[in-house]
């Protein structure tokens, strides 16, 4: 058995697929194939059920995953620890956001890109809370960026960085784009609403603001995608609510933003493992400490 080999492995488990496997892995799929191939006859078992839509774990694979995931782990704390002797010149971090607050972590990514260039910086795909601890959790993750709530689980340590607060995006030409003055929840339903689909914590919280306000909307899209959502303010399809840290550089120009009353604020933090913390991940934390701390002044 080769590391390359669980490394593939957990890649086509991640992905559900061998294609975007091995793109993520800058491998080519017969490459890849082959060493997941090797692996099964190695157990004597499939470890994927392999289909025209993808690839899923057969029973033998759910078994393998963990144990794969701890042995690829231990190896990147052995790298690690190499890392801190060579002054973290190699290495990598991996960091996933919260939806809404990805314009304020690029900016803090950004920084530790430039401090630390030979560290390979990489970024998942922002998640609700939730999925942000879970992929810090599994290890999937060093750094997350998530609103600091009771969602945190055991063996993992958050950093207040900033308060966030909310904030109405309405489209430049609606009837409340005129102003950039607070507005309300009942002002609101004068719109249609850009929410995320149903069941999701998203769309939940703007459901319950709504009925705390004993208000109602109507939806005008379901979209699960921040960037998307705010394109589609632009383009007058309906009001969106989000966070200030997720609005992109000149957000003015596209929209209207307007704060929402009453005011609702959201303590960020920035998150890790409590234990076997990698060197690149302590350096980011503290950097990112840094930043934050000179932002708020």
């Amino acid at each position: 058995m080769e590391l390359q080999q669980l490394r593939c492995f957990v890649a086509v488990a991640d992905h559900g697929s061998f294609t975007r496997a091995a793109q993520a892995l800058v491998l080519s799929q017969p490459t890849l194939s082959q060493s997941v191939g090797k692996l099964e006859a190695e157990f004597g078992t499939e470890l994927f059920q392999r289909t025209s839509r993808g690839a899923a774990l057969t029973s033998a694979g759910e078994i393998l995953l963990e144990p794969a995931r701890k042995v690829l782990e231990s190896v990147g704390h052995t790298q690690a620890a190499v890392d801190a002797i060579h002054g973290l010149t190699t290495g990598s971090v991996t960091v996933v956001t919260f939806k809404a607050f990805t314009t304020q972590a690029a900016a803090a990514m950004s920084v530790f890109a430039k401090r630390f260039p030979t560290v390979t910086l990489r970024v998942l795909a922002p998640q609700n809370d939730d999925g942000v601890f879970d992929a810090v959790s599994s290890g999937k993750a060093d750094i997350g960026f998530a609103r600091d709530i009771e969602l945190l689980g055991a063996g993992l340590k958050i950093h207040r960085i900033t308060i966030e607060e909310s904030a109405a995006l309405v489209p430049k030409d609606s009837v409340l784009g005129a102003s950039t003055e607070p507005i309300t929840v009942t002002e609101l339903t004068r719109l249609p609403m850009i929410v995320g689909p149903p069941g999701s914590l998203v769309r939940t919280a703007v459901e319950k603001l709504f009925a705390d306000n004993g208000s109602r909307f109507e939806v005008a899209a379901e979209c699960d995608h921040h960037e998307t959502s705010i394109q589609l303010v632009r383009g007058g399809v309906g009001a969106y609510l989000s966070t200030r840290g997720g609005l992109p550089p000149h957000i003015d120009e596209m929209v209207t933003v307007r704060r929402l009353e009453p005011h609702r604020e959201w303590p960020m933090g920035i998150v890790h493992r409590i234990e076997h913390v990698t060197p690149a991940a302590v350096a980011f934390t503290s950097v990112a400490l840094e930043h934050f701390s000179k932002a708020v002044r």
